[in-house]
């Protein structure tokens, strides 16, 4: 019997025992890696006392700064207004009789348009031609209702002096509100310049007087330019009417009762428009001295004032609220600024800011002035302790046990930095 033979009887076949062996050395490798790794693992999450004291140690002061700005200082008011459409007048008796005369018989048909819906118009354009005659347009509070004939007197009168004047055209020595030979000539000049020929009375007891203005070839409109809203008239019929509006939308505006002491008439406004963030400027025409809660745009008390704006707002604004920023105060040249975080007082009661140098915070007695957009006007007491350009501490975004001083105004969000204003003394020396 060979060695194999007794191998096979005994039940010890070589390949059973090679198995065994590379099971074991498997076993041992895999109990080897998991111990690396474990001890990789404790490593990671067990620290030292040294390492954990320097990963929660708080954080060191950091210092908020700021530059020194030699600007134009202004304070604003804010203020909300609604866009209103401005009055309108619509004359009735348009159209005269040719030469102005009542006694012709004439149509008052239309000839001519010169300005349809929509158009602008000023003092003395003509409008339309009816029956060969113009319609024009001129400036006053009080309504066209005569004719305007040599001899006459009144506030109308008044006006067409006044009108003719700005066109150009002087009155020579004619009194105020009286229609004498100046006026008259001044009438005629000014159809000779729009192309007509100046009417006059031919009948009746004031006849050959001078020039005339027909009733039914002018209106007065209080506040020039006028707009043409609506004109229903064609070329050969007579005109159904005209609607003229009276100067251009009007700005109604609404302050709060505590600022309203800080706007005054001939203020600077500027209104932005919604939506496209425009901006038209304008003057303050007027502030009430009441208080009102009627049409209300913020649902409480304020104090009304109106607003006259540079240029025509669109109509398609009318209605609409627009916002205003109202200029109350202005420095009249760049002065020295920071901003109002820079501002402490001391505890001898005169207020400091900190400068910057090299470094280290050295306290600078200042005065302060006007302040406008998160600005403050400074003046050094000590001249030339203080220049555009320097740096100025603001606050820090940390407090502890620092010769910084006392901090307030703290504002701290959930797992957030907090930010302090300083208004105790800043060491490093005095200004």
């Amino acid at each position: 019997m060979t060695a194999v033979d007794s191998a096979l009887e005994s039940g010890r076949h070589p390949y059973n025992r090679m198995r065994r062996r590379r099971i074991t050395a498997l076993v041992i490798v895999v109990f080897v890696i998991i111990a690396v790794v474990g001890a990789v693992l404790l490593t990671l999450i067990i620290k030292s006392p040294a390492q954990q004291a320097a990963e929660t140690k708080a954080p060191a002061v950091t210092q908020l700064t700021a530059p020194v700005v030699r600007t134009v200082l202004s304070t604003t008011v804010l203020g909300q207004a609604v866009v209103e459409p401005p009055p309108e007048v619509s004359p009735s008796n348009i159209g005269s009789s040719a030469g102005g005369s009542p006694s012709e018989n004439v149509q008052k048909i239309v000839t001519k348009i010169f300005h349809g819906t929509g158009s602008y118009i000023g003092e003395g354009q003509v409008i339309l031609e009816v029956a060969g005659r113009p319609f024009f347009a001129l400036a006053g509070g009080v309504p066209a209702y005569r004719n305007l004939v040599p001899g006459e007197t009144g506030q109308d009168v008044v006006q067409l002096q006044d009108d003719l004047e700005t066109l150009g055209y002087g009155v020579g020595g004619d009194t105020s509100g009286v229609y004498g030979a100046g006026t008259s000539a001044a009438v005629t000049a000014f159809y000779d310049a729009i192309g007509y020929t100046v009417p006059k009375i031919t009948t009746g007891p004031k006849a050959d007087r001078g020039a005339m203005v027909p009733l039914g070839e002018y209106t007065f409109v209080p506040r020039m330019p006028a707009r043409i809203v609506s004109l229903d008239a064609k070329v050969g019929a007579a005109v159904k009417s005209l609607t003229l509006a009276e100067g251009r939308p009007s700005i109604a505006g609404q302050l709060s009762p505590s600022n309203a002491r800080e706007v005054r008439p001939g203020m600077r406004v500027t209104i932005t428009v919604p939506g496209t963030g425009a901006t038209v400027p304008g003057r303050v025409v007027s502030v009430s001295h009441q208080t009102a809660t009627k049409t209300s745009i913020s649902g409480g008390l304020y104090v009304a004032m109106r607003v006259r704006t540079r240029r025509a707002l669109p109509l398609s604004l009318v209605g609409q609220d627009v916002s205003m920023t109202i200029a109350a105060a202005r420095t009249p040249g760049p002065v020295l600024a920071v901003p109002e975080a820079a501002i402490f007082a001391g505890a001898d009661g005169q207020t400091y800011v900190s400068k910057m140098v090299g470094g280290h915070a050295v306290r600078v007695a200042v005065r302060v002035g006007m302040s406008g957009t998160g600005l403050v006007q400074v003046t050094p007491t000590k001249p030339g302790a203080l220049a555009p350009g320097d740096s100025v501490l603001t606050g820090q975004n940390y407090v502890g046990s620092s010769p910084l001083g006392r901090a307030i105004n703290g504002s701290s969000g959930r797992g957030g930095k907090r930010s302090f204003q300083i208004i105790g003394p800043v060491g490093g020396g005095g200004g």
